[in-house]
């Protein structure tokens, strides 16, 4: 988890305990937790191999959301498994931003 925070706090400018909170979904997803901490180390999402949720990988994700980085791909697979109709109207909107 450290590399994931430290990106979020030395890149993202993100406070300490933002990260942290930031963070937190992935503790109960070490798959997601694990890939993550790939793209964090390579800027690149896994081809092969790559955890999927819903039908839909990291990379899938970051096509239909080109506005998010990586913690925030990662983050929405969680979101996808942990509550996946909310995920899918997520997705049928296309993503709306606040």
């Amino acid at each position: 988890m450290e590399k994931i925070i430290d990106y979020l706090v030395n890149e993202r400018n993100k406070k300490p305990m933002v990260a942290v909170k930031v963070t937190a979904s992935f503790e109960q997803h070490d798959d997601i937790r694990a890939e993550l901490e790939v793209w964090v180390a390579r800027r690149e999402y896994p081809v092969f191999d790559c955890v999927t949720v819903e039908g839909y990988t990291a990379a899938a994700i970051s096509k239909l959301a080109p506005f998010m980085d990586g913690v925030g791909v990662y983050n929405f697979l969680v979101t996808l498994r942990e509550r996946p109709d909310n995920g899918k109207k997520i997705i049928a909107a296309g993503f709306p931003r606040k």
